[in-house]
Parts: C-alpha cells; structure tokens; sequence
C-alpha cells in the first residue's frame, strides 16, 4: 500500500496545478472584468496625472474624463486636459461602434484642428505618458483575444487569477499579463511583452467600492526600457451620468466639452 501512495500523490498534484483544475477558464475571469467595466461606462472623472523620468524630474496634469454607455454601440469617451497652460483645452474622443471597431480623435487647440488617431496607434502613448490610447478607450471586444489562466497568486494582500492574455490581431504587444482580483474582478497588475521582452508594466491600487462598483483610485504604468513612469491619481468620479451625445462631438472636443 505504501508503494501505490507514493505513485499517486504526484498525479493528484499534478491535476492540482493544471488548468484544469480551476474552477474558471481565462475567458470567464474577462468576462467578469467585462462586467464590472460595462457599469462603469457612464461616469465622469476627475484626476491627477504626474510624468516621472528617470532622472526624477516630474510634471503635474489635471484632466476630466467623461463616459457614456451609447447602446446600441459600444461606448463614447471625452477626456479634456485641464493643466497645465501649455495643455489646456488638448483633449481625446474615442466613439467605439462596438468593441472592436472604433474611431479616434485628438484636438490642439495650438493647431486649432482635429486630427483623427489610426487604429493602428491606438497603443501609442496616451499625450506622452505611458498609458496609452487604448488604456482609455473602453472595453475590449473579447472574440480578439485568448485566454490562459497560469496560475493563482496573491498580489497587493488580494488572492488573484493570473492570466495570460494573447491578441488575435496585430497590436504592439504579443501578449499581456493580468492580475486579476478573485470576487472584485478588476485588474490589480499588468505586464505587456514583445516576444519574450517585458516592455510595460502596471499596478492599479486603493480600490474601493463606489456605488457598488470596485474602483482603482490610483494608477501607475512605467516603460521599463525607457524608466519613464507615469502616475494617475483619481481624485472624484461620479457613475451613473447620462450626458447627452452632443458632449460627444468634434465640436464639444474642441470647446473644451464646453
């Protein structure tokens, strides 16, 4: 009898640690984080955001964001920076038709034009920092991603699933990382890589519970070959606002969504 135990415990971990012994695939934990994303559609927001470079100098921005769940389409996004003078009045206005087929814009005032983004730059840097557009354009649509939980671990005190995360289509990364945080279902951590290079990497902390939605009040991205870091702070965000489409319109990004 001992013989027979000793050929078996190894199995048993072994089915323990694979995945299929998750209770979840990796697409039901996005689509939980889908969820929780489509509730926060509708919303204005408030932040700080502070550029750090990598010899510790830093700059301070102020910017308004403004959502709207425009059913039957996916979603409209509106975000105005505030400062400082030489930014005032930039802003960014996404319109996605679903989650896979959006239009892009960026207004400066400097220029007094509307220049529209290409998809394709949709991972460029967000006015510099080390977001990018895509960080602020909505959901994704998930039918152009795969999905692997990897394991189970605990990051920031919260137990998550890990999971891999590989886009059908070509993006600037071949894959990304996620923390995902079990019963909150947000991501508390990222990593993107090239290849086998990681190039990017996030956390999103101090989440709390507004209006019953788990909210990140604080963010951080950093580009690991350039040391570039970029902080957003929120500082008040509202759900469950119903602007009216106007706000989202070339002429609203102009004004300054005035």
């Amino acid at each position: 009898m001992t013989k027979v135990r000793f050929i078996f415990i190894p199995v048993i971990v072994l089915l323990l640690s694979s995945p299929f012994a998750y209770a979840m695939n990796g697409r039901d934990v996005f689509e939980k984080v889908q969820e929780v994303r489509n509730k926060k559609l509708d919303q204005k927001v408030e932040s700080t955001m502070i550029l750090f470079d990598k010899g510790g100098g830093k700059r301070t921005r102020t910017l308004t964001e403004y959502g709207k769940n425009a059913s039957p389409e996916a979603c409209k996004v509106l975000v105005v920076f505030n400062s400082p003078a030489d930014l005032k009045g930039v802003g960014f206005l996404l319109h996605a038709h679903t989650f896979a087929d959006r239009d892009l814009w960026a207004y400066f005032p400097e220029y007094k034009r509307v220049r529209r983004i290409p998809t394709a730059s949709q991972d460029d840097s967000f006015f510099g920092s080390d977001f990018s557009y895509d960080d602020f354009s909505g959901p994704p649509d998930l039918n152009d991603y795969s999905f692997k939980i990897l394991k189970e671990e605990i990051f920031d005190g919260k137990p998550c699933y890990v999971i891999e995360v590989t886009p059908k289509k070509p993006r600037k990364y071949t894959k990304f990382i996620a923390w995902v945080a079990k019963n909150l279902w947000v991501p508390t951590k990222i990593e993107y890589y090239r290849e086998k290079e990681l190039y990017r990497a996030g956390s999103f902390k101090d989440i709390r519970m507004i209006d019953g939605i788990p909210t990140p009040f604080e963010y951080e991205m950093e580009n690991l070959k350039t040391k570039h870091r970029t902080e957003l702070t929120i500082q008040k965000i509202i759900y469950g606002t119903k602007y009216p489409n106007e706000l989202f319109s070339q002429k609203s990004l102009e004004r300054g969504a005035k």
